[in-house]
C-alpha cells in the first residue's frame, strides 16, 4: 500500500528554511491522482491504510471544500498551479487530444498545450517571493523539466 500511495503521489511541495525574525507556516501540499475524498483514513477509509497522511491532517488544516478543475491529472494540476482554469492556459490533457481512432472520435478535440507557458505564475514562485523555498515531488507533466 506504501508504494501504491508514494507512486501515486505527483506533487509534494515542502517549503523549508525560515528566517529568526519572522516565523512562517510549513506547507505541505499533496495532490494525488484518482484518488476519492474517502480513500484516506482520517477521511473515514476503512480499507486503505495512511498513518503517515492520518497524522499529518492532525497537525495541520485539512480543506474539504475544493472542486477539481478537470478530469485528468495535468489541466488540474496546471489549474491548481496558476489558478486558471484550463482555456486560460491551454491544457486539457496529457499530450495529444486526439487519441486513439479518428474515426472513433465523435467530437473534434480541443488543441492542447503540452507545457505551461512561462507566463503564468506558479505557486512556487509565489512562495519564492514570500521567502519560502520549495521542493516538488512526483508526477509534472507541465514542461519539459520542473
Amino acid at each position: 500500500m506504501k508504494r501504491i500511495l508514494m507512486t501515486s503521489l505527483y506533487f509534494l511541495l515542502i517549503p523549508f528554511a525560515f528566517s529568526q525574525s519572522q516565523k512562517k507556516p510549513n506547507i505541505i501540499l499533496i495532490n494525488i491522482d484518482d484518488m476519492g475524498w474517502r480513500d484516506l483514513g482520517f477521511m473515514g477509509s476503512d480499507f486503505y491504510e495512511t498513518p503517515t497522511i492520518d497524522s499529518l491532517a492532525k497537525m495541520g488544516m485539512i480543506f474539504t471544500q475544493g472542486y477539481s478543475s478537470a478530469s485528468n491529472c495535468a489541466p488540474s494540476r496546471a489549474s491548481m498551479m496558476t489558478g486558471k482554469w484550463s482555456p486560460r492556459h491551454g491544457i486539457y490533457t496529457v499530450g495529444t487530444s486526439e487519441r486513439g481512432k479518428s474515426i472513433d472520435r465523435k467530437i473534434i478535440p480541443t488543441e492542447n498545450t503540452t507545457t505551461l507557458s512561462q507566463e503564468h505564475l506558479i505557486i512556487p514562485q509565489k512562495l519564492k517571493e514570500a521567502g519560502y523555498k520549495s521542493i516538488a515531488a512526483g508526477k509534472w507533466h507541465l514542461s519539459n523539466s520542473i
